[in-house]
């Protein structure tokens, strides 16, 4: 195991402070009595509590607890109903050296049973007035408390024998202190245990970090049986401040608690996120309400996921209040990473650095310490660790595991099961739970970063996102509460510039406010039975008036779909469908009018009209795609497009990089850095730095392509490649217009079956804006990366196509391609103009040849996938080109470095048989040589067996359908080396030294080799 480096060990511990080592809760609470015996330590519904009388109480009470035979290290749970009775109770069980557990006296019977048994408890202490029969243990209803400071009455008469008269000595730290039973991930509820040192030890961090000062005023706003209100009841006492105990009931009414905190002058208290966003709602219903507000100095918040915009929103009628985000779970004592909330601060909020004597790290899935940016399971160690689960030490050996860092204190640390990474500047950022990542399609998802996405719209105060079984698949679904008349095309259009397409969810549900279950968190089981009510389905008139066939192929969208599409012009992926349910649907069509279909029929007939115009006509649908779309507004550079400075000379000092999270970007970006010393700033989808950062991050280390070396010259800038100015905050863009000397264009939509108006948005918008900055003040030369398919197929026989600009006459096949090929247009006009630019053109771009990690979108990819996964493969005639992306990398590296302008074909020569291709996986893997017609039905069942497998139907969407293609034309592979002149690409090989290369079979080699490793 690698231990954390010196450098490292600041960002993951907190300040190492020493404690008198006989500390406790119980001891400071004594010391501030002591000082202000007659201050008043706690405001109630009826009346006050001075120090003195609550500590009375709370002798008496533990002497009763003594008669009644508890000893040191027994448990206690408190079946009670909150209020003061239980403040009481806590610390008199804390004088007992005893272990208090809190338990909700309405919880339903056998399950409060249940826990009270599993604690197998000396005694049970009950709310005033309880009935103390039916309990596993003699049980003691502790005695009202009113305005008087009176000692603990006695509660009917005490259990015989009376013995022991007095309750043992003070606790030590190292003893037990409470329980709180919590249901975590697993939904069995389980009874976390914590020591005095580790709750004595966040009482004392808070008093340092916040104002410890008799003039606090601080409202126990949890739940009682949520260990949030430990802090609220029992870290004022060791200040000699005050605690104020609403009632029960109030604690529950958000307009309640803000009279409360208005008639006590509350200083200081605590709300979960989503009731945080409540407060804000009714705020700005009320505006009269802040007034209530006034006193209010400090809040923390916790539990969830904080939103920013709330904060924003609440300091805009309380400037002067702090935030605290805060972070922890029950198993070390209540929480123990704190960030204060600044002005500045975007979604996600950090939630900061550990305190004095604890820590926190990032693991990542070898249990090594991960890099800032990386994403890992956060590990805490420390004062605040807790002992584990009462009486299951399976689960506590699961999760208290050996700490293998011995420069981290403690012998044990705990795995949070929630996921995090640390920012460049140490700061610890959460990114969701272990149990919110779900697989989509066979994509892994994070919700929590989808909700971040949906929430960063101004008009979206929360929102949340689960999975939904619909149409014999799964989609992702978004439950959002706004402001203003948000459409769901505009939200969705918002969502696109965030995130890609796999990630947007395919149904979204407006509600007035999230549920929230009893500890005022989000209540995912209500909004999962929100889901299972079906989407409302409008009237639709054109399916009355249209044909029969237009309201079959309604009922068969409709059934796939996660809502009601409304036109037979509709678009069957803008409507929520995608390449699964497209498989689905051409499975179910082709079945219901006993007609061969394919994918990728549905996605060249994208439309009910389109469909039905075919099948009523009698023919096949389209299977070429449609034309381009290209307008001649497409095909016009806009005039303020002109470089009017001199042309950039020397090496590149400052690059943009577009798609450096992508399979062809991320190996540019690794040898711009090895082989420049440029700084390379990187256009990145993304809310804001820290998250461009880690997806950059997260791309050069899934292709093994990070260096700590030249990490520092990487400057992730958030932006959107198809929004207008790129979607860069306009600082950003006065930046990157004034330093960038050279742009590398190597980002791209890239859908092998979709049309020109899928791809446009991100390609041609995209160049457009990139060009736009490239000509702005001084102008910088502009490397487009492009693909051989904006080139269009000419006749057999042809000589091979040059290195230079394709004619305006023909347009390529597919969607692609023709976005490509508009671009290059564009490019050519900027040329024109002035602009110094170079177009590289790609062909079967594969694995690096020292890893042999692959695209997992290519087709090459795709098609082994689904080699795989039947066990089987076929024969063919064709051949395909074969340029491993390392040799992509080093040549157009050379272009800028030498700044080389025109065409290049960056291909590999030499062809490779995709017999030898295929042939390579069935003899490592064992796969049956089949014909392409028994392949494809294979494959055909496979899909239709998993349904959410992405990856087999996008190789389904590239295999045609063998009764309308030849049998031994699977799909549209080609040596592109042979009808592609390399005549200029060779001479920037020559440049780069990158001449000769592995062997076809060496490369081969290592693609198998990768898949042999991470088979499953």
């Amino acid at each position: 195991m690698r231990a954390p480096t010196e450098r490292k060990l600041g960002q993951f511990c907190g300040d190492t402070v020493p404690h008198h080592p006989d500390v406790t809760a119980w001891s400071l609470i004594e010391a501030a009595a002591a000082r202000t015996p007659d201050a008043v330590a706690v405001e109630h519904s009826g009346g006050t509590l001075t120090y003195r009388g609550l500590l009375r109480r709370a002798e008496a009470l533990a002497a009763r607890l003594a008669r009644a035979g508890v000893r040191r290290g027994d448990f206690v749970p408190l079946v009670m109903a909150g209020g003061p009775e239980l403040l009481v109770a806590m610390l008199a069980v804390m004088r007992s050296a005893a272990v208090f557990v809190p338990l909700d006296a309405q919880w339903p019977g056998p399950r409060l049973r249940a826990m009270v048994d599993a604690c197998g408890p000396a005694a049970v202490l009950l709310s005033p007035g309880a009935d103390p029969d039916g309990w596993s243990a003699p049980a003691l209803a502790v005695g009202p408390v009113s305005g008087e400071d009176d000692a603990e009455p006695a509660a009917g008469p005490p259990p015989s024998p009376p013995s022991p008269p007095s309750p043992p000595s003070p606790p030590r730290p190292e003893e037990l202190a409470y329980g709180f039973y919590t249901s975590g991930s697993t939904g069995t509820p389980k009874c976390a245990l914590n020591l005095h040192s580790g709750l004595a030890n966040r009482l004392l961090a808070m008093g340092r970090r916040f104002d410890a000062s008799p003039r606090n005023v601080v409202l126990q706003n949890s739940r009682h049986t949520f260990d949030s209100s430990l802090w609220q009841l029992l870290w004022p006492l060791t200040c000699g401040s005050r605690v104020v105990i609403p009632r029960a009931h109030d604690i529950l009414d958000l307009t309640a608690t803000v009279e409360v905190i208005g008639r006590h002058r509350v200083t200081m208290t605590d709300f979960v996120p989503t009731i945080l966003t409540a407060l804000v709602e009714l705020l700005e219903s009320r505006p009269e309400l802040a007034d209530d507000l006034a006193s209010l100095r400090m809040l923390l918040v916790g539990g969830e996921e904080i939103a920013p915009k709330s904060v924003r929103a609440l300091r805009r009628f309380l400037p002067h209040l702090r935030v605290t985000n805060t972070y922890g779970p029950t198993e070390a004592s209540i929480g123990s990473v704190f960030h204060e909330v600044a002005p500045q601060d975007r979604s996600p909020v950090p939630i900061g650095r550990p305190i004095d004597n604890t820590w926190a790290i990032v693991l990542d899935e070898h249990g090594e310490p991960a890099p800032a940016g990386e994403i890992g399971e956060i590990c805490i160690g420390g004062a605040c660790l807790g002992t584990g689960y009462l009486g299951d030490p399976d689960r506590t050996a699961l999760a208290f595991v050996e700490n293998p860092f011995p420069e981290l204190p403690g012998k044990r640390m705990y795995r949070t099961g929630d996921l995090g990474h640390h920012g460049p500047d140490g700061l610890l950022f959460f990114d969701g739970r272990r149990d919110q990542q779900v697989k989509i399609g066979g994509v892994r998802v994070e919700l929590s970063e989808i909700e971040h996405a949906i929430a960063s719209h101004p008009s979206v105060r929360e929102a949340k996102v689960l999975v939904s079984d619909h149409g014999g698949g799964q989609h992702l679904a978004a439950f959002v509460t706004l402001r203003g008349g948000l459409t769901k095309d505009l939200l969705r259009s918002h969502i696109r510039a965030l995130l890609p397409a796999e990630l947007i969810p395919k149904r979204f549900i407006r509600l007035d406010a999230v549920p929230v279950n009893a500890n005022g968190k989000t209540d995912r089981r209500a909004l999962a039975e929100l889901l299972k009510a079906p989407a409302p389905r409008e009237a639709n008139g054109w399916t009355t008036a249209g044909s029969s066939t237009e309201r079959i192929l309604a009922e068969l969208w409709n059934a796939l779909l996660p809502e009601p599409v409304t036109s037979p012009d509709a678009d069957f992926f803008d409507s929520g469908g995608d390449s699964l349910r497209a498989q689905r649907l051409a499975l179910a069509v082709s079945a219901r009018f006993d007609t061969p279909l394919s994918i990728r029929d549905i996605l060249h007939a994208p439309t009910i009209a389109l469909q039905a115009a075919a099948l009523d006509g009698g023919r096949a649908l389209p299977a070429a795609p449609a034309a381009a779309a290209a307008s001649a507004t497409d095909l016009t550079l806009p005039a303020d497009i002109r470089p009017t400075g001199t042309p950039p000379s020397g090496p590149p000092r400052h690059l943009l990089l577009t798609g450096a999270t992508g399979f062809v970007g991320a190996q540019l970006l690794h040898d711009l850095l090895e082989r420049t010393d440029a700084t390379v700033h990187c256009l990145v989808r993304a809310d804001n730095p820290d998250q461009a950062r880690r997806r950059v991050a997260d791309a050069l280390h899934r292709y093994r392509l990070w260096s700590d070396r030249t990490a520092h010259r990487i400057h992730a800038v958030p932006g959107d490649l198809g929004g207008p100015g790129l979607g860069l905050a306009p600082a950003d863009h006065r930046r990157l217009a004034e330093q960038v000397d050279t742009v590398v264009h190597a980002g791209a939509m890239v859908n092998l079956v979709r049309g020109y108006r899928a791809h446009r948005r991100a390609n041609v918008t995209g160049t457009v804006e990139l060009l736009r900055l490239a000509a702005t003040g001084r102008p910088a030369m502009v490397h487009f990366v492009s693909t051989l398919a904006a080139c269009p197929a000419g006749p057999a026989g042809d000589v091979p196509v040059p290195e230079r600009a394709v004619p305006a006459g023909r347009t390529p096949d597919s969607g692609y391609g023709q976005s490509k090929w508009v671009a290059e247009q564009l490019v050519q006009l900027a040329a024109d103009r002035g602009m110094t630019v170079a177009v590289h053109r790609l062909g079967e771009v594969m694995p690096a040849t020292g890893t042999g990690i692959p695209n997992p979108g290519s087709r090459v990819e795709l098609l082994i996938q689904a080699c795989l996964r039947v066990g089987a493969y076929f024969t063919s005639d064709l051949s395909t080109d074969y340029t491993p992306v390392d040799h992509v990398g080093r040549l157009l590296v050379a272009a800028v470095n030498h700044r080389r302008p025109g065409y290049f074909h960056l291909l590999r020569p030499g062809p490779l048989p995709l017999d030898d291709l295929l042939g390579a996986f069935g003899s490592a893997f064992g796969l049956r040589k089949v014909e392409y017609r028994d392949f494809w039905q294979a494959v055909q069942q496979a899909a239709a067996a998993e349904s959410d497998d992405r990856r087999l139907a996008g190789a389904l969407a590239l295999l045609p359908v063998p009764t309308t293609r030849p049998d031994r034309a699977p799909m549209a592979f080609e040596d592109a080396a042979a009808r592609f002149s390399t005549t200029r690409a060779t001479r920037l090989a020559a440049l780069a030294d990158a001449r000769t290369l592995p062997s076809n079979r060496d490369g081969l080699h290592r693609y198998v080799a990768h898949h042999a490793t991470h088979r499953g």
